[in-house]
């Protein structure tokens, strides 16, 4: 009998021994070896792992990165985005629950300038649709999206319209198939109010959307100075907007910027992440300002004060009462390490931990069990590295997961690493306002044209009109189209003329951007541009 005693409690200790390993192994995983790459987003999977998203290098960076990561932070799989020749920028990300993955940003494959683009992946990581809001001779993008009731998306799109200095924010509704359902743009009519951006979209309790950024107020006292404030902007479930507020637009003393929302779990209020200024003081503080659902300002909530720099981010509830949240404060950029930190609605610190010694305040998801997955940024040697950390709710380094997972079950096949092309994207230029008849012919651009040319409709879909105004009186010519890669088409001219007018059928012409040409044995004649959409 006492051997036996002495076998159980022998095995009773080693059995607490491996658990006490287990338990010592601190969830915490590095990425990409002495690679430089940033992080923008993170995101839970359908079957428990990790999504998470950036780019390779500086800015304009001509790649991005997708990777997926098991339950436990160990790659599975890894994805490149875009063609080399293009710089491109993904800033939000999105997955449901039929393992399709949405992303949003900005190429330049269209135009130089760039233009906002929309990525719908399958549950294989396959590009299913692309689709790019066409806005010539401006720079603009896609800064951040979510998902719709009915499987849609609704993407936020900045200076997307021709004059983006009065039509800086615009939304945009698409299918879960990338059709265009409604688009809607915003110019306030406070006209002590500049500068609108947006950092994050959610769905209202009434399936309507908010808005979240900031924008420059003009000081009550001293005109013409500006100063940054928490803003935020509330339309109907169709676009049409409702409300807008600025908060703390009355004072020159206070300020700040708002990074996102999350709506309380009893649905009667938003409670936003800011960064709350005193510009009185030089001082900043992690905030939470909460708003009833008509946007007044119920109140604003220090979560510590006395720091020259203080940021909240991504506060999400983790019960009724309490929200876990990512944060940063110090008296300088090279003390504002990344924390950790749990608060009440009150905004009152429960419990705060230091997860990276750097000054970029990391990303935050719930994972599915309550556990937090903080991703955080560190810049050394001329480069940022990312880490994934795991804690629970005591902000305590989580355990390793020892039961098995499937991952990517929706998917029939194996996923592999490869890379995702922006190309064959479907163009949104605003058809229904420039579509048909005289009312859409456009001239030639004077970059490319040598005595004028007209084009009709533009953009189109079946059938183009070319008029070229710079040929003489019987002339001989010849007429050409090349896509953006300087390819020329083959042409079916339905219909042609001496006095140098065409119709071209475009039909089979996959979306995109055209250039026509007009020229006789020795020179250019006349050129313009088009758009075809589906």
């Amino acid at each position: 009998m006492q051997k036996f005693v002495s076998l159980l409690l022998l095995t009773a200790g080693l059995i607490l021994e491996c658990y006490w390993a287990i338990g010592q192994n601190r969830w915490s995983k590095p990425y990409f070896g002495n690679l430089d790459t940033p992080i923008h987003t993170l995101v839970e999977s359908y079957d428990k792992g990790y999504l998470m998203q950036g780019k390779y290098g500086s800015n304009y960076s001509k790649y991005n990165w997708l990777t997926k990561t098991d339950v436990n932070g160990e790659v599975l799989w890894e994805k490149t985005i875009g063609d080399g020749i293009h710089p491109i920028a993904i800033l939000d990300m999105k997955h449901d629950g039929e393992g399709n993955t949405y992303l949003a940003g900005g190429t330049n494959a269209y135009d130089p300038d760039g233009d906002p683009v929309i990525i719908k992946l399958n549950a294989c990581i396959e590009k299913e649709w692309c689709r790019i809001f066409y806005t010539e001779n401006h720079y603009s993008f896609a800064r951040c999206l979510t998902l719709t009731p009915d499987g849609g998306i609704a993407v936020t799109l900045f200076q997307s319209n021709p004059d983006p200095l009065v039509d800086r924010i615009c939304l945009a509704k698409l299918s879960s198939a990338g059709e265009l359902i409604w688009k809607q743009c915003y110019t306030t009519v406070d006209i002590s109010q500049r500068g609108e951006d947006i950092w994050d979209a959610i769905v209202t309790p009434d399936q309507g959307f908010l808005l979240t950024g900031f924008c420059y107020y003009e000081d009550p006292t001293f005109p013409n100075l500006w100063w940054l404030h928490p803003y935020f902007l509330k339309v109907d479930s169709l676009g049409n907007f409702e409300w807008e507020t600025v908060v703390y637009k009355e004072t020159n003393l206070h300020g700040g910027i708002a990074v996102s929302t999350v709506v309380s779990p009893n649905m009667q209020y938003y409670y936003s992440s800011i960064s709350h200024y005193y510009y009185d003081t030089i001082l900043a503080s992690p905030a939470l300002v909460k708003l009833d659902l008509e946007g007044n300002v119920m109140d604003v909530y220090d979560v510590v004060y006395g720091y020259k720099e203080g940021k909240l981010n991504y506060a999400q509830f983790i019960n009724d009462s309490t929200l876990a949240a990512s944060a940063g404060w110090g008296n300088s950029d090279e003390d504002l390490w990344s924390r950790a930190v749990i608060i009440d609605t009150l905004g009152n610190l429960i419990n705060s931990t230091v997860i990276m010694e750097d000054q970029f305040v990391s990303l935050l998801q719930i994972a599915y069990d309550g556990k937090l997955v903080y991703a955080s940024e560190t810049y050394q040697n001329n480069q940022f590295d990312f880490y994934l950390t795991k804690l629970n709710q005591n902000l305590e380094d989580d355990t390793l997961y020892t039961r098995p997972f499937t991952y990517d079950s929706l998917c029939l096949y194996q996923i592999v690493s490869d890379t995702i092309v922006q190309d064959d994207c479907g163009l949104i230029v605003g058809v229904d306002e420039n579509d048909g008849g005289e009312a859409g012919k456009q001239e030639g651009m004077e970059a490319w044209g040598h005595g004028g040319m007209e084009i009709w409709p533009n953009p189109c879909r079946e059938v183009l009109n070319v008029k070229c105004l710079g040929l003489s009186s019987g002339q001989a010519c010849l007429l050409s189209v090349l896509d953006i890669f300087g390819q020329e088409v083959p042409l079916s001219i339905l219909e042609e003329c001496k006095s140098g007018s065409w119709a071209i059928d475009v039909t089979s012409f996959p979306p995109g951007v055209y250039f026509v040409l007009v020229k006789d044995d020795v020179k250019h004649i006349s050129s313009g541009k088009f758009v075809k959409v589906r």
